[in-house]
């Protein structure tokens, strides 16, 4: 609606007389429209009717609700009005009625048996707004706060109020002092320019019963309510503190500490929630935190009642108030799609989520400012910005939680605040969150953080161990090296006593061979005792003193030595053809050893050598020396 609201208009909408798409448009107007708003409040339709006006003064302390000047975002009003207290119905016929409907009276006599009159007479009376519902008498007050206020305490008896606090659109809240318990109370008063439309008057009424129907330490509370002089009132606890944000700002609270008061407004929305009551209007403003550091939740005039009594309607579309932009940035996106079927405890989810975001990041999660229609696609479409985007070291669990609490799709968020304050808790007493996808190396992460005294302690033991265990493991690779070499050096020993023997053997051997050679029998004799028993050289030594013929006792000679040891047999056989006086023989037996020592030189691990192995070359040279002379002779003798 491009150009300002007509007359007819207004007095139409304050009459509840307006089509439901006049409705629509004249709400979407007021929102933006401060000058329509200011004419719509100055207006005060003179109603009366024949029915017994209402009693001065009239306690309804759980009975009541609340006025909202809603714009419907989906773009219709409610659906239905809920059923008013039985206190204001009207019931019966009466007399003739004048109805002052855009300032011309109409004689409007119902039929017989009362009820509403039919549609050609174009007269409504309000009932036709909300059938049964009567409105007040016309009560003069003045227009200007203070007299207003003075007036005020006039007519509420027990109270004196002290200043008027910021209004609203729909009702003036004032400060005042109980002077029976001098406490300090806050009165709410509906606006006298608002007491003609029953929707205020229905919504004012409500508001009160849903806070008179909670009983949270974090929830404002209701001490009084009624209507005096026709004029709507409830009074309700006085906080005396700072909004949300502000508070969270001011104080410079740490990211722990605002995750704690956090959870305090998630749990008295979870019991709001448990008791049927949707506030749906969650924003900074509305939430006072006290000098204690106490949270209190206010403000339910744009609340939902699910079932809460069979007179609250729970088929209230999704509103807000006139102060569009204030609501906008906590806005959740079937609120600005206008999807009034989808509005449920998820919607509180979402700003609460909104809320916990910009006061961890310092700013909201999408772009906010500019025009309504941009930031109501804003808050349908855009993403929100990962907070570990603005800041590396932001908690990854705590930006799980808040990336969940803003989903888009209501079905992928958190299901209720009791699921969000339990992983809240979780963040808190250091356990793992639902949200996060859970891994090993992540719950022992978290079991760690969450029990670090615990930890530390077995941390401790276990390095000890592991301490110990490596210890023990290096003693014993050391012992097995020491073993090792121990046994390296003992094969090392026992080859060199082993070569030791054998030299002593051979030495032995060769005095007896000397002694055997010289015809010494006294000294062979004497050495042949230190040969040993069943040694090789006790072997030969026997054999070179048995007067037989070597060729009768050289098969068993030869038959008790193996073939590496060949070589032995050999240069004794030699020795013994020599002796004999065999000098060929004896040479065929040197050869045949000093070829054998060769080839086991070259091919035996254990290199062959010794004092007997060089008789055998010296015996063969000498030999072939000797014989050399005698070939070369009877060589020339033959050519002569």
């Amino acid at each position: 609606m491009g150009v300002c609201l007509s007359q007819e208009l207004v007095g139409r909408y304050i009459a509840g007389t307006c089509s439901d798409d006049e409705l629509r448009a004249i709400e979407i107007h007021l929102a933006e429209c401060e000058r329509c708003r200011e004419k719509t409040e100055s207006i005060q339709p003179s109603i009366t009717f024949g029915s017994k006006p209402d009693s001065d003064h009239s306690s309804w302390g759980a009975g009541g609700g609340s006025f909202e000047k809603t714009l419907a975002l989906d773009g219709h009003p409610a659906e239905s009005e809920p059923s008013i207290p039985p206190a204001h119905r009207r019931s019966g016929s009466g007399p003739t009625e004048k109805t002052r409907v855009l300032g011309e009276e109409h004689a409007n006599t119902p039929p017989s048996g009362g009820g509403r009159v039919g549609p050609a007479e174009q007269t409504l009376s309000l009932d036709d707004v909300i059938p049964g519902q009567a409105a007040p008498q016309p009560t003069t007050f003045p227009s200007d706060g203070q007299n207003f206020a003075k007036a005020l305490e006039s007519m509420i008896a027990g109270y004196e109020v002290l200043e008027e606090m910021p209004r609203g659109g729909q009702a003036a809240v004032y400060k005042a002092i109980h002077t029976a318990t001098k406490t300090k109370v806050a009165i709410k008063v509906l606006l006298p320019t608002l007491l003609a439309s029953a929707r205020a008057r229905h919504y004012f009424e409500r508001e009160a019963e849903l806070i008179a129907s909670l009983d949270h330490p974090n929830i404002v509370s209701i001490r009084d309510s009624g209507i005096i002089h026709h004029q709507y009132y409830f009074v309700m606890q006085y906080v005396d503190g700072q909004p949300l944000e502000r508070y969270v700002r001011r104080n410079e609270l740490s990211f722990r500490e605002t995750i704690v008061l956090f959870n305090k407004i998630c749990a008295a929305i979870t019991y709001a929630h448990q008791q049927g009551v949707i506030h749906r209007d969650l924003k900074f403003a509305n939430i006072l935190v006290d000098k204690r550091g106490e949270p209190h939740v206010l403000d339910f005039g744009l609340a939902k009642a699910t079932g809460l009594t069979e007179k609250s309607s729970d088929r209230a579309v999704v509103t807000v108030t006139g102060q569009l932009s204030g609501t906008l940035s906590t806005m959740s996106p079937e609120q600005a799609a206008g999807r009034p079927d989808q509005i449920d405890v998820r919607t509180d989810v979402y700003s609460l989520g909104v809320m916990l975001y910009h006061m961890l990041t310092r700013q909201y999660p999408y772009e906010v400012g500019g025009s309504t229609l941009e930031v109501l696609q804003n808050i349908q479409k855009a993403d929100p910005i990962r907070p570990r985007q603005l800041d590396r070291k932001f908690d990854s669990d705590v930006e799980a939680i808040l990336l969940t609490a803003l989903a888009k799709d209501p079905a992928e968020r958190y299901q209720s605040t009791a699921e969000l304050r339990s992983d809240i808790q979780n963040w808190l007493e250091g356990r793992p969150i639902r949200v996060k996808s859970i891994s090993t190396l992540y719950l022992l992460r978290k079991i760690i953080a969450r029990h670090r005294y615990t930890s530390t302690v077995a941390a401790l033991l276990l390095l000890i161990v592991l301490g110990f265990a490596y210890t023990c493991f290096d003693l014993y690779i050391t012992a097995e090296k020491a073993r090792k070499e121990q046994e390296v050096y003992a094969a090392q020993l026992t080859a060199q006593t082993d070569r030791a023997k054998t030299l002593t053997r051979s030495l032995v051997f060769t005095c007896f061979l000397n002694a055997w050679r010289q015809g010494d029998s006294f000294l062979t004799r004497l050495v042949f005792g230190y040969l040993s028993e069943g040694s090789k050289e006790r072997r030969a030594a026997v054999f070179l003193l048995s007067p037989k013929a070597v060729a009768e006792k050289e098969a068993g000679f030869r038959r008790g030595f193996s073939e590496k040891d060949g070589w032995f047999a050999d240069f004794i056989v030699g020795e013994n053809h020599l002796h004999s006086g065999d000098r060929k023989e004896a040479i065929e037996a040197y050869r045949r050893s000093y070829e054998t020592i060769r080839q086991l030189s070259q091919h035996d691990e254990m290199n062959v050598g010794g004092v007997l192995v060089n008789q055998v070359k010296q015996r063969l040279d000498e030999l072939e020396a000797t014989d050399k002379p005698t070939e070369e002779g009877q060589q020339r003798q033959t050519e002569m």
